[in-house]
C-alpha cells in the first residue's frame, strides 16, 4: 500500500507542536466561501496554519493530504474565533488516515483538550 504523510518542515516533531496550548483558531475562506486555510493561534502569538494538498489516487479519486506551516500573524482577511480554557493547557492529538485505492493518506487531526473536550 501506498502512503501520504503529512507535509512538515518545522525543526521539532509535529506531534510535539499540535500539543501545545491553544488559545484560538482561525480560518481563511476563499471567494466562493470554502475554507481555504484552518490556523491554530499559541498563547505566544504564532500560529500553525493548516491546508490541504489534493492528490489523485485513481481514476476519478483523490485524496487530502493536511500540509502544515508556521505563521506569525493572521491575515486581514481571516475569521478568528478564541478556544475554550480546555485547550490553554496540554493538547492531544490523534491523526486521522484516510485509506482509499490502495493509499494510505494522513488526512486530518482531532485536537482534545482537558477533560476530553474536542
Amino acid at each position: 500500500m501506498n502512503s501520504l504523510s503529512f507535509v512538515w518542515a518545522g525543526k521539532t516533531s509535529l506531534a510535539t507542536e499540535l500539543s501545545k496550548p491553544l488559545k484560538g483558531i482561525s480560518i481563511e475562506f476563499e471567494p466562493h466561501g470554502w475554507p481555504m486555510f484552518t490556523t491554530l493561534w499559541r498563547q505566544d502569538g504564532t500560529g500553525l496554519r493548516l491546508y490541504s494538498q489534493m492528490h489523485d489516487v485513481a481514476e476519478r479519486r483523490e485524496v487530502g493530504v493536511l500540509q502544515f506551516e508556521y505563521v506569525s500573524s493572521p491575515k486581514d482577511n481571516e475569521t478568528t474565533v478564541d478556544l475554550a480554557s480546555a485547550f490553554s493547557r496540554q493538547v492531544t492529538a490523534c491523526k486521522l488516515v484516510i485509506k482509499e485505492s490502495g493509499v494510505s493518506a494522513e488526512s486530518g487531526v482531532v485536537l482534545e483538550g482537558d477533560e476530553g473536550t474536542k
